[in-house]
């Protein structure tokens, strides 16, 4: 796992809040992981998006550090809550723009843990939101 992003607040407790990032091949399939993990004095809070993909994917290196480079700035562009999500569909973005592969060919299944929780989404709500997004996207990848 890559750490993509890390902040840590101090007032009454201590909070780290980390967000992790990995490409990973499980057989024949690739799949990419971005995890939002919170700690502090008393809870630990784990969440992550696993998304499966279609296509074969090249220069997982540059993807890597593209993502180390341009994820402070769409953190300090976006709202808090969203993060996660937005952080995972900004990777799918990225690996389509490096591979010039169309973003709705990419991703096989989703699914995001939440806490022990797993819930399969919608390939194609995944996609049509991540549609929305890409004028940002542009906005930061391409400056």
């Amino acid at each position: 796992m890559l750490e993509v992003y890390r902040k840590t607040y101090t007032n009454k407790f201590r909070t780290e809040i980390s967000y992790y990032f990995s490409i990973k091949l499980h057989g024949s399939t690739k799949y990419y992981e971005v995890v939002y993990e919170l700690l502090d004095d008393v809870n630990h809070y784990y969440s992550k998006y696993h998304v499966e993909l279609d296509e074969k994917i090249r220069n997982s290196e540059k993807i890597e550090n593209d993502m180390i480079r341009y994820t402070p700035v769409l953190f300090s562009k976006t709202n808090q809550v969203r993060r996660l999500a937005i952080l995972s569909k900004f990777v799918l973005y990225i690996i389509s723009e490096i591979n010039s592969i169309p973003i709705y060919k990419l991703p096989r299944r989703i699914t995001y843990y939440n806490n022990g929780n797993n819930t399969y989404l919608s390939v194609n709500a995944f996609v049509k939101s991540t549609y929305k997004l890409i004028p940002l996207f542009e906005k930061i990848y391409h400056q």
